[in-house]
């Protein structure tokens, strides 16, 4: 099979070049992704009295904020991004179904996307009627069981401009 069954490309969130170099920017792994060498080595003064006592983000956050948050929103979650690629965060879903039959014409009624709903499978048999439901009885009272007819004087709202 030479095409993939994949159609959806919000499978591969994450997954696609941009997130990768931004991975490679910020010095993270993507979970269950490649691992790259750091792009910057940072060799500063004022780290090297860090320890875990004095470190500022055990007082604001308390949790660890995740890999896929820092490459997905790298301005957002790191303190210093730098040659971050912002990747797209999605693509619009898809609501693509595969046929098994390739006999089945283009268009057709599909169980999966149309399902027939309860009310009219449960058959009830009120008034002799087989399919008769709940909403016929609606419809009846509303139009008075006569079909709809406009007035023979009855013209569009906007017949009369050019």
């Amino acid at each position: 099979q030479l095409l993939s069954d994949l159609t959806d490309d919000n499978f591969f969130y994450l997954f696609d070049m941009k997130s990768f170099m931004t991975a490679k920017a910020l010095n993270v792994a993507i979970p269950g992704g490649p691992k790259f060498e750091p792009l910057y080595r940072d060799n500063d003064k004022a780290d090297e009295d860090w320890n875990e006592f004095n470190d500022i983000n055990k007082i604001i956050i308390r949790h660890p904020i995740r890999t896929e948050y820092k490459i997905a929103f790298p301005y957002m979650y790191n303190s210093r991004p730098r040659k971050v690629k912002v990747p797209y965060y999605h693509s619009v879903a898809s609501s693509y179904i595969k046929v098994e039959d390739p006999d089945v014409p283009s268009f057709y009624f599909d169980p999966i996307i149309n399902p027939i709903s309860a009310f009219r499978a449960a058959g009830s048999s009120r008034h002799g009627e087989e399919d008769h439901t709940a909403y016929d009885d609606i419809e009846d009272e509303l139009d008075g069981g006569d079909e709809f007819e406009l007035p023979e004087d009855w013209q569009p709202i906007l017949s009369d401009v050019p």
